[in-house]
């Protein structure tokens, strides 16, 4: 039956079924059929799903960084890196990639991330020469790095599925995400210091300082948010609460003419429907992998992969591979969902340290956003400056393999990630 339930899944997906359906459907399948639980049950768990004290940081999260771009302080702080960069050959690349970090530091949003960084840095790199798909390739992939810089919606997600303390898992992606960073300016810089690409004039000290204080409000953010949580003011849903109000109040004091009702609302309203589909996604591939936990499918995964007689660092890398290969067909959720409570306990029978594992899965969940055929941030991209996938997918190979390079890194260094254990 479990078999079957996978088979009704895939057809589903191949028809053109959202994926929330197509998991609820085939979790249905197994929980009523095979287990013989009531329906009521089946449907109480899409309820469950989100009833989580964590899972509210979500939409928090979500709606400081639309704020953040609709209010005008995502502006500043893209003023600033440029006025440092810019004039560097590769400078606008550099700018776009340590934007898009210090911005997934302040939405946990990749989607935001892509979507406010590319409107501000795709006209400067297209005047300065830089070929179209060259730049969105760049954005596309920096986006992601707001899911290793916490605050991370994904960290939020596999800490609510382990019953991890998330606050961990934050302070263990900043060097990870401080070194993937490096790496794609280093691989930005290489691709484009011989190109002939036009050069902003050097900014003087005393841009770079003005910009500098103009960006400010926006560069405490990240220690206002994370610092409450260390300093155990907050709890990382109260963060998440206390970014929104401390967006709000900056923007009113230093934005006063972009401060508006209007707005506000556009960016309550973006929050609001990337939540519900995050939402509806939790609720569907929570009831197919709770029915795959009833139907004893991750023991016997455990079992099956802890007997293999294999070198326990061959087994992490087929599971690693298993979420790179998913990522080509399914978006970073529900591979989550699907997949955590399955292979977890592998992983912890292998004894691996559950934040270096978080750390890799959370990797491997960036390289799944760019990964063609259904590469969320390549999606986005595509759809906001209706450009055709193709030219997206095609400037961000270089910058996929760098990711991949660095999923390699993260693995074969702990250290990288468990330093603050």
């Amino acid at each position: 039956m479990t078999a079957i339930a996978f088979a009704v899944f895939f057809i589903l997906l191949v028809l053109g079924a959202p994926v929330w359906a197509a998991m609820l459907v085939s979790g249905g399948v197994i929980a009523v059929l095979d287990i013989g639980l009531p329906t009521q049950m089946v449907v109480s768990q899409l309820y469950i799903a989100t009833d989580s004290w964590l899972l509210l940081a979500v939409p928090y999260f979500l709606f400081a960084g639309n704020l953040m771009t609709d209010l005008g302080l995502a502006g500043r702080l893209f003023r600033f890196i440029e006025n440092l960069l810019g004039h560097l050959r590769g400078g606008l690349p550099a700018t776009g990639v340590v934007t898009c970090a210090i911005f997934g530091a302040l939405s946990g949003s990749s989607t935001a991330t892509v979507v406010a960084v590319g409107s501000m840095l795709l006209p400067y790199m297209i005047r300065a020469g830089y070929k179209q798909h060259d730049a969105l390739g760049i954005i596309a992939v920096s986006g992601t790095l707001g899911q290793m810089i916490p605050p991370s919606i994904y960290m939020i997600l596999f800490a609510s599925l382990v019953q991890m303390d998330v606050s961990k898992l934050f302070l263990a992606g900043i060097i990870p995400g401080l070194v993937v960073t490096v790496l794609l300016v280093a691989t930005a810089v290489a691709l484009n210091i011989f190109g002939q690409h036009e050069l902003r004039p050097r900014a003087s000290a005393a841009e770079i300082r003005r910009s500098f204080m103009e960006a400010l409000p926006a560069l405490i953010m990240p220690f206002v948010v994370l610092g409450g949580i260390y300093a155990g003011i907050f709890t990382p849903t109260e963060a998440a609460a206390v970014a929104v109000v401390y967006v709000l109040a900056a923007s009113a004091i230093f934005e006063r003419k972009a401060f508006t009702l209007r707005r506000i609302f556009k960016s309550a309203e973006g929050a609001v429907v990337t939540s519900t589909i995050i939402f509806i996604i939790l609720g569907g591939a929570t009831v197919f992998a709770n029915a795959l936990t009833f139907a004893d499918v991750p023991q016997a995964f455990t079992r099956f992969m802890t007997s293999l007689p294999v070198n326990t660092h061959i087994t992490m890398g087929l599971i690693l591979l298993i979420f790179v290969l998913l990522g080509t067909v399914l978006d970073p959720v529900p591979i989550l969902y699907i997949t955590i409570p399955i292979v977890f306990p592998v992983v912890i029978a292998l004894g691996y340290s559950p934040t270096h594992f978080a750390i890799l899965t959370i990797a491997c969940m960036m390289v799944a956003q760019v990964t063609p055929p259904v590469g969320m941030s390549l999606f986005a991209l595509s759809g906001v400056f209706n450009v055709p996938i193709g030219a997206v997918m095609r400037g961000a190979l270089p910058y996929l393999a760098t990711l991949v390079l660095a999923l390699l890194l993260l693995w074969a260094v702990p250290g990288i990630s468990t330093v603050f254990e």
